[in-house]
């Protein structure tokens, strides 16, 4: 009887679109046999993508209209997957956090942590808002849940504090957290495990640096199944520890380890070891393979091994495989159907970035904001891509941050605001995205949304253009023609620039942007003076040299100010 009954409790436990239900003791049947239905659908676009007999947009819907029934009837889970799901599809975060209360105060204990994340982010804007999330942080922390431990654990390594007179909310005691992260790693929680190997590696007050305890606690993780852990010990195993003053060399290169290492964890179903195991074969080790050679056919059957067991890093692979293609050999020829791996298939690359976005990957929320954004194999829907693009945005996507700025400067799904397109185009620009430092540039240059100052345009188009990119160098030469103070232009600076990207459209044989260029350094030509044209050489010749491997854009196509300039989907 009480074998049965185990059999029948493991066979409830459902890990699909980013809920788990082994972390969720008591869940009703109704609430798992949904998460099974839902599992079992997305499971053949996993196994067999390109197949066409699942619309995994239209069974996560069902999924998610079936929770909502069962929310009504008050059942916490129901209520925790709703609001779990509306923060992976952006959805209005107050919404989400009633509903997160709501499940919380039922006592629902993911939901008591996911609230705290989600009040942490207004930071010190609302000190009440962190006041609450510590407290639902120490709920849940009582009740055995990991992540809160976790980041219990990190608040009492920074301390936290509030008001003018510095009021202790959270003692900062690096002692407290050393002694909650053991507390995971007694549990078997690898990633606590890897917070004590990260403490031991850099070193803490009251715990001194120390990288043979690192590596253990390292290692430890790893067999704990925390991702991180094994694709860094992994990772050290396939290249050896550099040979530093600073840092012993504890791990010595030894590829043949690495892979046993990753193939046992696969073996024990550690879907991240499989998709590890996907990027070694798909890149090959060592110069030329020497180490591992290069097997596509090989890589893309653990990634789908990877992406059978949900990893969101895998799934997203898959789909960049779908959107482009895949070929067996590289070095043979792509119109070979003996050659083909992967066809082309938009619709499959959407439902693998849709599963890989349901598990949280930042990528991914930016590939399905594009293909909404432009109405790729789904009808266009500006209220979706602007969602997923700021949860991407938000994530840290800088090509999602500069197609989010377009949005706002247009307003496309969103209330058109200048101000806040300029915001998000900054972001992107500071991270060195030479569209957004065009775009940015642009608005400076036309006082939109910022205060005019063709002097700050003028840096940001000079950034880009170190890029290598031709519109940056003709926005420049523009500039430059008319005078970055107005009424004192700079012909032979500004044709300096049109040269640097002629010098490009001439690499790239385009007649299209060689017809742009050339044109621009006629009609300079013809207002300047001999002179002028000598010293315009001279500066030619003092500008500073793209970066290496920088790549060229285009200078035919000019995006307008509002326009974001970035067309491309992150691989």
């Amino acid at each position: 009887m009480l074998l049965t009954a185990l059999k029948l409790k493991l066979a409830a436990l459902v890990a699909v679109a980013g809920i788990d239900t082994a972390e969720m003791p008591g869940a009703s049947k109704e609430f798992v046999d949904i998460l099974t239905s839902l599992e079992a659908e997305q499971k053949k676009v996993q196994q067999n993508p390109g197949a066409g007999n699942t619309d995994v947009n239209k069974s996560f819907n069902d999924a998610v209209a079936k929770i909502r029934e069962l929310a009504q009837k008050e059942d916490k889970d129901a209520i925790y997957a709703l609001a779990h799901w509306g923060v992976l599809s952006g959805a209005n975060i107050n919404e989400v956090a009633a509903l997160y209360r709501k499940a919380a105060d039922k006592g629902q204990v993911l939901a008591k942590s996911e609230l705290a994340q989600v009040l942490m982010q207004a930071g010190a804007q609302n000190p009440d808002a962190v006041k609450e999330a510590i407290k639902l942080i120490k709920e849940a922390e009582g009740a055995d849940n990991k992540v809160a431990r976790r980041m219990l654990a990190q608040l009492h390594l920074q301390g936290v504090t509030e008001g003018e007179k510095g009021q202790v909310v959270v003692e900062r005691s690096p002692a407290k957290a050393k002694e909650l992260l053991e507390k995971g790693n007694k549990a078997g929680d690898g990633e606590a495990t890897l917070g004590l190997a990260q403490m031991y590696a850099a070193g803490v007050e009251g715990v001194p640096a120390d990288q043979s305890k690192a590596l253990e606690y390292l290692i430890e993780a790893g067999k704990q199944g925390s991702a991180v852990a094994l694709s860094t010990y992994g990772t050290r195993l396939l290249n050896g520890d550099p040979d530093t003053k600073e840092s012993p060399k504890l791990v010595k290169k030894d590829v043949a380890a690495a892979l046993k290492l990753f193939n046992e964890a696969a073996e024990k179903g550690l879907a991240a070891a499989n998709r590890i195991l996907g990027q070694i074969y798909e890149n090959g080790v060592g110069q030329d393979g020497a180490d591992v050679k290069q097997d596509v056919v090989k890589a893309f059957d653990y990634y789908t091994k990877a992406a059978n067991g949900n990893d969101a890093q895998a799934l997203f692979r898959l789909g960049n495989a779908f959107e482009t293609g895949i070929i067996k050999d590289p070095k043979g020829k792509r119109d070979d159907k003996d050659n083909i791996l992967v066809q082309p298939n938009p619709k499959s690359a959407l439902d693998l970035y849709r599963l890989a976005a349901q598990n949280n990957l930042a990528e991914a929320f930016y590939n399905v904001g594009v293909y909404y954004e432009t109405g790729t194999v789904v009808d266009k829907d500006p209220t979706k891509a602007f969602a997923f693009l700021m949860k991407a945005s938000t994530a840290g996507i800088v090509q999602a941050m500069n197609r989010l700025a377009g949005l706002y400067a247009n307003g496309t799904g969103v209330t058109q605001d200048v101000v806040a397109a300029a915001g998000w185009y900054q972001r992107a620009a500071d991270m060195g995205f030479a569209p957004a430092q065009i775009a940015l540039g642009i608005l400076y240059e036309q006082g939109a949304g910022v205060r005019q100052n063709r002097t700050v345009a003028a840096g940001l188009y000079s950034d880009a253009a170190q890029q290598g990119v031709a519109l940056a160098m003709l926005r420049l030469a523009n500039l430059y023609a008319v005078g970055v103070v107005p009424g004192t232009p700079e012909l032979p600076r500004a044709w300096a620039y049109a040269k640097q990207a002629d010098d490009l459209a001439q690499k790239s044989g385009s007649k299209a942007d060689i017809d742009i260029t050339t044109n621009v350094l006629k009609q300079l030509e013809g207002k300047m003076k001999a002179e002028e044209v000598t010293e315009a050489k001279k500066i030619y010749d003092k500008l500073p040299k793209p970066q290496a491997g920088a790549a060229a854009a285009a200078p035919a196509s000019e995006p307008a100010a509002t326009k974001s300039g970035d067309a491309k989907k992150k691989k």
